[in-house]
Order: C-alpha cells, then sequence, then structure tokens
C-alpha cells in the first residue's frame, strides 16, 4: 500500500496518554497510525479508520521522506491484508526529528525500528 501522507507525531500525548504516529493520506481517505501507552508493551496499529490491532512485532523504516512498515502476514490479515506500507510525507527538519523520536518512544524496548536520516 502507497500513501502520499501529512503525519502528525508526539512522544507523549498527555490527552491520550501515548505517543503516537498518525499518517492520513487524503485522496485515499487512508490513514495508518502507531499508538504506545507508556506501560504498555504492545504497538497498536490503526489502518483505514478505526481497523486496529495491537503486536508485539513489527519493522519500521524511517527515511527522511518515508516511512516502510512491514506487518505479519497473520496481523495482516486481520488488518485490511498490506503487508507492507511505504507512506511518503514532506517534513521539515524539526518535524523529521518530532516523527523520529516519536518512533523511537514507540519502539523503547523493542526492535523492529531503523532510522536513515539522510
Amino acid at each position: 500500500m502507497n500513501l502520499n501522507a501529512t503525519i502528525s507525531a508526539s512522544p507523549y500525548d498527555a490527552f491520550y496518554d501515548m505517543a503516537s504516529v498518525y499518517c492520513f493520506d487524503s485522496v485515499q481517505n487512508y490513514c495508518f497510525s502507531l499508538t504506545r501507552a507508556p506501560n504498555s508493551s504492545e504497538i497498536e496499529i490503526m489502518v483505514v479508520d478505526q481497523i486496529n490491532r495491537k503486536t508485539e512485532e513489527l519493522t519500521i523504516q524511517l527515511n527522511r521522506n518515508n516511512i516502510k512498515a512491514t506487518i505479519n502476514p497473520a496481523l495482516a490479515k486481520q488488518l485490511d491484508r498490506h503487508e507492507k506500507y511505504t507512506i511518503e510525507f514532506i517534513a521539515t527538519e524539526q518535524e523529521f526529528k518530532n516523527i523520529q523520536h516519536s518512533l523511537e518512544k514507540i519502539f523503547e524496548g523493542k526492535s523492529g525500528l531503523s532510522v536513515n536520516a539522510v
């Protein structure tokens, strides 16, 4: 699944009590988000609009202008059947750092996140 998205990210949203990265493609009316509560070991993935599942494992590659996500096949079947996402975005340096910091909080204590900021 390829998305051209606007992204909002927060390493800690006090209102929702979680770290989050929310991506929305307005042309396809499609969202992809990752969240994690401070005391949870699971990452919640939401796709489309409110189809969500929690997982212990997920692979995310953050690049300067995109996020590549790989979801295991069993979990993808419970969501919308897409195992791979490429989410293109435009972000300032500060916005990119916020996205990176938010993903680092979501993946704190976990493997699966790689960052290529070049």
